[in-house]
């Protein structure tokens, strides 16, 4: 058995090469390799006497008496006195890489999830950034050695769950891109754990506890959906934040499209071919430079579609590790989402009163304010206070538009209770807008356009 110590949970899914479509189902899980695994009661322990046990145990360096003697004396005896446990499972048990593939159900998600908990509290462990004793390999005794007596029965109860689950037949568990999408919303929306929070150990075993807390603490249906997720990254699988970021453009069309909206806030929604706009796609080429951090300035690409001439804009705003999704009509935003790689996604949002619709395809007076009603669920508030400036040539944006420009100076508070400002400009003969500043918690950072790259409307 190979005697380093790993850790317990790895601690991120890589890249997804391949998306999938926008219902994630229950996929068959990856093959379990059988593993080497001695059975402790065929590898150590010729008789089940309790002399015998405790001489072996003895034997190899552990006091029968103690509790880590006593725990392992217990586990042994289980083990050996179940014919199927010993017979069917033993010899499949996972390998540290296969572990996590086993399709546990919800209910075993959370049992395992509370275990794995109780192994990131022990000392032992908090001590060793969370690393745990190998314990799937040929040779059980020096597991039993190196792993507190807390540690290792938590580990062979998860081992239990584990090898009872080889055998059964995994209910079909089956969730929508947004449900999942929501999920990791709800993980990114966790604070980072402050350093010295009484009752969370230090470093990574406090981070992941509070995370198993916070875990264990939502409402259903989203535990069951976050829990999924979180086991598809203890298997490095990708997750649904990877799976759109690795195709945003079908998520665009299937979920930024108006037909997709609700039918109330559909219905009022102007007929296609009502606003003809001169393009069908304008993909803006750009850098954010952060004034204040140069090294957060990253390039970035718009692309703004126009699928029906109806007023309605699907914009995809991505970057390297993020991508914004957002459908306006006019100064209204119908819908809008942010998937990060990070811990900026949020949750699908969706614009809750139509009747807002009536003002967004004018042009606000200069000087006049105007309050925007926000997507919802948001943690930004209710709505956004712009002020309308005078029209100017939509040339000063950049020299390839036409018509005219009306800047909007806009604020709204942020998810932590700050004001977030920021300029930007309807180019309203386009029926699209362009941020052109942003004042936040990251400093002042303007956008600079490289490129403007027109495709021109068939009419």
């Amino acid at each position: 058995m190979n005697t380093q110590s790993a850790p317990l949970v790895p601690v991120s899914a890589p890249a997804v090469a391949h998306p999938t479509d926008t219902a994630a189902t229950a996929e068959k899980s990856a093959p379990i390799v059988p593993s080497t695994s001695i059975p402790p009661t065929l590898g150590y322990f010729a008789s089940l006497s309790p002399d015998d046990v405790r001489q072996t145990l003895a034997a190899n360096g552990i006091d029968p008496d103690s509790e880590r003697g006593r725990t392992v004396a217990r586990w042994v005896v289980k083990y050996a006195r179940d014919p199927e446990m010993r017979a069917a499972r033993m010899g499949q048990l996972p390998t540290m890489a296969t572990l996590w593939a086993v399709p546990f159900p919800a209910a075993d998600r959370l049992r395992i999830a509370a275990l794995l908990k109780d192994i990131s509290s022990d000392p032992a462990n908090s001590a060793n950034n969370c690393r745990t004793p190998a314990f799937l390999g040929s040779d059980f005794m020096a597991f039993a050695k190196a792993a507190s007596a807390r540690t290792f029965d938590d580990l062979m109860t998860l081992l239990e769950i584990a090898s009872a689950n080889l055998q059964a037949q995994p209910a079909v568990e089956r969730y929508t891109t947004a449900e999942l999408l929501d999920a990791d919303a709800s993980m990114a929306a966790v604070p980072v754990l402050p350093a010295g929070t009484p009752g969370y150990p230090a470093g990574a075993c406090g981070n992941l506890v509070y995370t198993l807390d916070t875990l264990a603490a939502m409402p259903e249906p989203t535990r069951q959906r976050t829990s999924w997720e979180f086991f598809r990254a203890l298997n490095r699988r990708p997750q649904a934040f990877q799976t759109v970021l690795a195709n945003p453009a079908a998520w665009l069309d299937a979920t930024f499209d108006e037909r997709a909206l609700p039918a109330p806030l559909r219905q009022q929604l102007p007929a296609d071919g009502s606003r003809p706009l001169p393009f069908t796609r304008i993909v803006v080429d750009a850098q954010w430079i952060n004034k204040d951090t140069p090294s957060e300035s990253a390039p970035f690409q718009n692309v703004l579609i126009n699928r029906r001439d109806n007023g309605v804009i699907a914009e995809l705003n991505r970057s390297k590790q993020w991508a914004g999704f957002t459908l306006n009509y006019g100064l209204a935003t119908l819908r809008e989402q942010v998937v990060d790689a990070g811990s900026a996604t949020t949750r699908l949002a969706t614009l809750q009163t139509p009747s807002t619709l009536d003002f967004a395809d004018r042009a606000p007076a200069p000087g006049e304010q105007i309050d925007i009603v926000e997507p919802q669920p948001s943690a930004s508030g209710a709505v956004r206070h712009c002020v309308a400036q005078a029209p100017q040539p939509a040339a000063r944006v950049f020299p390839s538009f036409e018509g005219e420009a009306i800047g909007l100076q806009c604020s709204r508070t942020n998810a932590h209770g700050g004001i977030d400002n920021w300029h930007t400009t309807w180019l309203r003969n386009y029926g699209i807008f362009w941020t052109d500043t942003i004042d936040d918690a990251d400093g002042h950072t303007v956008a600079v356009i490289r490129k403007v790259t027109i495709e021109p409307a068939p009419h």
